[in-house]
């Protein structure tokens, strides 16, 4: 999956303009960021969960020479998927698609804005503060 795709997928879902998929779809994945980077952890239910992990420093060898080379520590970010995703990655496509919950109209479920269009907190922050 690329940036591209998520831009290309919300451009379909919402029926908005290239550029406009462009700049939602990086609001998300900042927004997935800062809450990994804040918190440590991110959880989108029936997808999954991605934890911040920490790795120690330690000696490795080089594969080339053999010879000891110290690594420092960093960070990471792992993935678990959650079960909904491993059974419809493992499943039939018929059982699959009954498992998937589909609104029943573009924003369902997202209530607040005059459009029925979901808007994340990032493009709410940008309205707020330009008016």
């Amino acid at each position: 999956m690329s940036k591209a795709f998520i831009a290309a997928v919300l451009q379909d879902s919402l029926g908005c303009t290239g550029v406009a998929a462009a700049r939602a779809a990086d609001d998300v994945i900042a927004g997935i960021v800062g809450e990994i980077q804040r918190d440590g952890l991110f959880t989108l239910p029936g997808f999954g969960r991605f934890t911040r992990a920490e790795r120690p420093a330690a000696q490795k060898l080089n594969p080339r020479t053999q010879e000891p080379v110290q690594v420092a520590a960093s960070r990471t970010v792992r993935f678990k998927a959650s079960p909904v995703l491993r059974e419809l990655v493992d499943e039939k496509p018929a059982k699959a698609q009954a498992i998937v919950k589909t609104p029943e109209r573009k924003g369902a479920g997202r209530g607040g804005n005059s459009g029925g269009k979901p808007v994340s907190r990032a493009a709410a922050r940008r309205a707020d503060s330009r008016a």
